[in-house]
């Protein structure tokens, strides 16, 4: 009986994650019509550079968005990493930042891009390394 209530719960969080991407979904369509004022505030006042980074806030935001929403709809590590370094990304496009929070910025998008090699590259502790590297 304790196999099927979980098996009913897991089921059931399944249905609540595909409704919760429906919304995001929504919400990305909704911010993407938004888009059209901002976009000609920036096109009348083009050479001001706070309505340039509002306006690749905004941007950078739906990106988000768009990313988490392929999170709820293919959960994965490379999915999760995409939308963390799109939000490191974004901190560092949009906000007024130091050198070093600007370097650090930096080491941790490195971090992901050696973290998505490193889940690609088929080798995991405790498992036989590719072949041709067995020992």
């Amino acid at each position: 009986m304790g196999d099927k209530f979980r098996k009913w719960l897991d089921g059931f969080s399944e249905i609540l994650e595909r409704v919760m991407a429906v919304i995001v979904l929504i919400a990305v369509v909704v911010a993407i019509i938004a888009l059209w004022e901002p976009f000609q505030e920036f096109c009348a006042d083009r050479t001001n550079p706070e309505i340039f980074l509002e306006f690749m806030a905004r941007i950078l935001n739906i990106v988000i968005g768009i990313e988490f929403f392929k999170m709820l709809c293919k959960p994965g590590a490379d999915t999760v990493l995409e939308v963390l370094m799109f939000c490191i990304a974004r901190h560092m496009i949009v906000h007024d930042t130091s050198a070093v929070e600007n370097l650090l910025t930096i080491v941790g998008i490195a971090v992901i891009f050696v973290i998505k090699k490193y889940l690609h590259s088929g080798w995991l502790p405790g498992k036989n390394r590719k072949k041709g590297n067995e020992e």
